[in-house]
């Protein structure tokens, strides 16, 4: 009779691993770095848009970013922000490097709001 409640039992444990997957996170490579320029005519030559930017109305360079709608779990893999998807736990690389405003964003996987001025 143990020996059967024991089989029973180790049966009922190898079917409940079977059904919850382990959670793997597996990191994303950090996003290659942009220097935007300091100046119209080298922005204009890069594909940029020149102008004032943010609340302060500063000049300054604002570049397409190269992995525009590459998926993303945080803004450290974007050379812009990773904006929130439909996808809960995902987003996507920004098509901006600069993004003043507010803006659903994904950090680490968790989404929250931000503001950039």
């Amino acid at each position: 009779m143990k020996k059967s409640a024991f089989a029973v039992m180790i049966m009922v444990l190898f079917l409940l691993a079977a059904c919850t997957a382990p959670l793997v996170v597996t990191r994303q490579p950090t996003a290659v770095p942009v220097t935007a320029p300091t100046n119209e005519q080298d922005c204009l030559q890069q594909g940029g848009v020149w102008g004032p930017q943010g609340m302060a109305q500063t000049d300054m360079c604002d570049l397409p970013a190269t992995d525009a709608g590459q998926p993303c779990t945080d803004s450290s893999q974007c050379q812009g922000l990773c904006l929130a998807a439909n996808t809960p736990g995902t987003g996507v690389c920004s098509p901006r490097t600069i993004n003043f405003g507010c803006h659903d964003i994904m950090q680490e996987g968790v989404q929250m709001g931000i503001c950039i001025d």
